[in-house]
């Protein structure tokens, strides 16, 4: 059971006082004028869905902002990339003013609530996962060029289409780790893992497109690029949330190796990088076995070459346009 003794927490001023708003059952919060939001914020500056703080494996705290109009602030500063909160931190989202507050760094507890509504169930296990790990190509040069603004605003949409993208296809967890995404699915049911890779691939390329078009959008000079590893494996999955909230997070070798792909991308001069367990569960596919071209590749923290299946996203394109309906497995 998560103590509230401990939780951080959020005091708001509003016109009518202070709220105390404490982060507890979840491992993000929405916060946002969208009445769908954990945290809703009635005030016209503020977005509909404009930030989200996220606590990590290490229970430090994240703000990211989510592309709103207005930007997301940090005692004073507006955010560009995601960024650890720090106790005391002032939080500006719009004309709401806000203090974020962390009891573990100060050994301060908050006042216990009342009832046990969200009580927060861990449970961890060995299961079988897909990491996705996407990252922004030449961000450090981009943050050179244009205006902080600006960047606020690509890099925030960029986080929101994300988390738009990847639930959509079934991601089961999304972590947010400076210009990185890392998302995370379950495969839960024997036999099926074929269908969620492919799933999946549909995410990494419509998150590709997306990424592309952010370039025109903000009128920038040069269209945004990602990269991207995926890896399928044994994980330790940590099943943390309330009983109405269920929220994964995984760790392990899988999770390490995804990184490591997503690096490798950069060497190969590729766009995608798949584990070989992923590309062998994609092999009953017809036609497949054009598009899963094995090459070994040196990884940091390893002392052999990997295998991995390198893929450009047009390539990636042509491989699900030629899955329809009359396609079936191999056995």
């Amino acid at each position: 059971m998560e103590s509230t003794a401990t939780t951080a927490y959020l005091l708001i001023s509003r016109s009518d006082g202070v709220a105390n708003v404490p982060l507890l059952g979840e491992n993000s919060w929405k916060l946002g004028r969208g009445s769908q939001c954990a945290i809703v914020l009635e005030d016209d500056l503020v977005s509909r869905n404009h930030a989200m703080i996220q606590r990590t494996d290490s229970c430090q705290y994240i703000l990211i902002d989510m592309g709103s109009r207005n930007g997301s602030f940090v005692n004073e500063r507006r955010l560009s990339t995601p960024a650890t909160l720090q106790n005391g931190d002032r939080l500006t989202l719009g004309n709401a003013q806000m203090v974020f507050y962390n009891p573990q760094e100060t050994g301060q507890g908050l006042a216990p609530l009342d009832g046990d509504e969200q009580a927060t169930v861990c449970h961890f296990m060995q299961c079988l996962v897909s990491v996705l790990v996407i990252d922004i190509r030449g961000f450090t040069v981009l943050s050179q060029q244009v205006d902080d603004s600006v960047l606020c605003q690509v890099t925030g949409t960029w986080f929101a289409e994300a988390d738009r993208i990847m639930q959509r296809h079934g991601s089961s967890a999304e972590k947010y780790i400076g210009d990185a995404v890392m998302a995370v699915w379950l495969h839960r049911v024997k036999g099926q893992e074929h269908l969620e890779i492919i799933e999946i691939l549909r995410a990494i390329g419509e998150f590709a497109d997306v990424t592309a078009s952010l370039g025109a959008r903000f009128g920038l000079s040069d269209s945004l690029r990602i990269g991207a590893g995926l890896n399928t494996g044994s994980a330790t999955v940590g099943n943390t949330g309330t009983n109405r909230v269920t929220d994964y997070t995984a760790t392990g070798e899988c999770v390490n190796a995804a990184f490591r792909l997503e690096s490798a991308t950069k060497g190969l001069q590729t766009d995608l990088c798949l584990g070989k367990t992923t590309s062998d569960f994609l092999r009953c596919w017809p036609r497949a076995e054009a598009y899963l071209k094995e090459h070994e590749v040196e990884l940091k923290g390893y002392d052999t070459p990997v295998v991995t299946c390198p893929a450009t996203f047009e390539s990636l394109k042509r491989f699900l346009a030629s899955l329809d309906d009359k396609d079936t497995v191999i056995s």
